[in-house]
């Protein structure tokens, strides 16, 4: 298996890596690719993951009943 070591200044790593490390030094990164196929998840599992694009529940729900009346004032 290929394994990459590597020292690496904390103040140069991302923001969420050096949260709770001291603000200077060296931290030991390991890399090691990963063997097997990564696992297929049912499409269910990622509802409600995401970030809402649409506003709040209200405003999705207010939006809703505006084309409902939209339909009924046509029908």
């Amino acid at each position: 298996m290929n394994k990459i070591v590597r020292h690496y200044p904390v103040d140069q790593l991302p923001a969420d890596l050096r949260a709770d490390l001291p603000e200077h030094g060296l931290v030991k990164i390991q890399f090691e690719p990963e063997t097997e196929p990564p696992r297929k998840r049912p499409i269910a599992h990622l509802v409600g993951s995401g970030e809402n694009l649409y506003g709040s529940d209200q405003d999705v729900l207010d939006y809703i009943a505006e084309l409902r009346e939209d339909r009924d004032e046509l029908g």
